[in-house]
């Protein structure tokens, strides 16, 4: 994989909770930020593909009885 130096600014307090995570952790500051980012990135990816797949099957609908098959009485639908 190939990385690239980015220099990012940020509130000098979060970033020493930041490195305290990282060290609570084991790993580097650097592992925890493309931790962060990959799981914001890839959530967003699966939101788009859960709305697409919803939608087709909305587009697709429902079938609730045959094609041919008429629909109910409403008294044996809601029997009283």
């Amino acid at each position: 994989m190939e990385t690239q130096n980015v220099t990012v600014r940020m509130p000098k307090a979060l970033l020493r909770q930041a490195k305290q995570v990282a060290a609570a952790r084991g790993t580097t500051l650097t592992a925890l930020v493309i931790e962060g980012l990959a799981r914001a990135t890839s959530g967003d990816a699966a939101y788009r593909e859960a709305l697409a797949r919803q939608r087709a099957l909305m587009q697709a609908g429902y079938l609730l009885r045959e094609p041919n098959e008429p629909f109910p009485h409403r008294n044996t639908a809601h029997e009283r």
